[in-house]
């Protein structure tokens, strides 16, 4: 029996795909701990997972100011010092780091240790986590077609999708609208601004709803978990009748709200465009214009070039509206996706396959 630690805290990007690898080392009866942070979002995904150990690092996130740099630098080395006791104490053979602030002090513990270690990026874009440590690691599961430009690196290299969680499920669309409180004969657009949310594509939806209704169109707004209200808005369609809207501070349901969805708005997250494609949704992604490294922006592009999104700038908000009853007056054939992009639960396969091999437990 392998022991594991899955370092995958601070975004849901980073959680869902640790916990899709933990689901199915569990299954393998593997032992397995995550090594999460103390964000709020980590707590709220995974009371669903009472099944699961998870142990909380203190590490933060790489200061952006001269001022926090000092904290970031106490932070990760508190970090580090708990990663060696927890590597000791439950004889970990193996760390899998998914990406993000938290990586850090815990895979430099493991590699003071001489354990195995293992890398993922979910993003079109390096992360600068991954790019720091990957020296120090194994094997570096990347997207499909990144590498880096470090030719040594590319030799640690293996391509494959997302990790996807065993209850990404398909199931149907009129349970599922029920589910959530939604009309079932009008067309539903899924709002999600990710984990953290998003403010402008809450206040697009607010906004525009009302219009939306008009066109037979329904909203289901997932606005972040820095929001705590949950309301349900009734509209009016075209012919008079009464409409719902929805809009959630958080779902922990996306096979009920991806099911339920004709048109999905949002952000360009990894993980959302991934568990939108396994749903085979046509997309409008708004990229995050501050993210790390632009990564959103590239992952918009790769999944566009693909035929399954139409990029809208969060500059360009205002079209947004236009955007959407264009796409439904074409019946959304404004996506012609190719079988280029694929994300099915085989990535979780191929990365605990080789986390069972690495350590000699086949």
């Amino acid at each position: 029996m392998g022991r594991y630690a899955i370092v995958c805290g601070g975004t849901g990007g980073h959680l869902s795909p640790g916990i899709a690898i933990a689901e199915e080392l569990m299954m393998r009866n593997e032992k397995c701990l995550l090594l999460i942070s103390d964000k709020a979002i980590d707590n709220i995904m995974l009371k669903k997972y009472g099944q699961f150990e998870y142990s909380i690092l203190p590490a933060k996130p790489f200061a952006k100011s001269a001022g926090k740099i000092f904290e970031t630098i106490k932070s990760q080395f508190i970090s580090f010092c708990k990663c060696i006791k927890l590597i000791k104490s439950r004889e970990i053979d193996c760390i899998v780091g998914m990406g993000g602030f938290t990586n850090l002090s815990a895979v430099m513990a493991a590699f003071l240790m001489r354990k195995k270690i293992i890398l993922h990026e979910s993003n079109r874009v390096i992360g600068k986590s991954i790019k720091l440590l990957a020296f120090l690691a194994d094997v570096i599961f990347l997207p499909p077609d990144v590498n880096f430009k470090n030719q040594f690196l590319n030799k640690k290299v293996a391509h494959v999708s997302i990790p996807l969680r065993h209850e990404i499920q398909k199931i149907d669309k009129y349970e599922a609208r029920a589910h959530l409180g939604l009309d079932p004969q009008a067309s539903v657009i899924t709002v999600l601004g990710g984990s953290q949310g998003a403010n402008a594509l809450n206040e697009w939806a607010m906004q525009n709803f009302q219009r939306l209704n008009r066109e037979n169109l329904t909203i289901c707004c997932v606005r972040g978990i820095r929001s705590d209200i949950q309301e349900k808005i009734i509209g009016t369609s075209s012919n008079g009748s009464p409409i719902m809207n929805v809009f959630l501070p958080f779902c922990n349901d996306m096979s009920s709200l991806l099911s339920a969805t004709d048109l999905l708005i949002c952000r360009a997250g990894a993980g959302t465009i991934a568990e939108a494609i396994f749903f085979e949704l046509p997309m409008i992604l708004v990229p995050y214009p501050n993210a790390a490294e632009n990564h959103q922006e590239a992952n918009a592009m790769c999944v566009a070039n693909g035929g399954r999104a139409i990029i809208v700038r969060q500059n360009d908000i205002g079209l947004l509206t236009n955007v959407v009853i264009e796409c439904f007056e074409k019946n959304l054939k404004n996506f012609q996706p190719n079988q280029l992009l694929d994300c099915k639960h085989s990535a979780v396969e191929v990365i605990v396959n080789y986390a069972q091999k690495i350590i000699g437990n086949e």
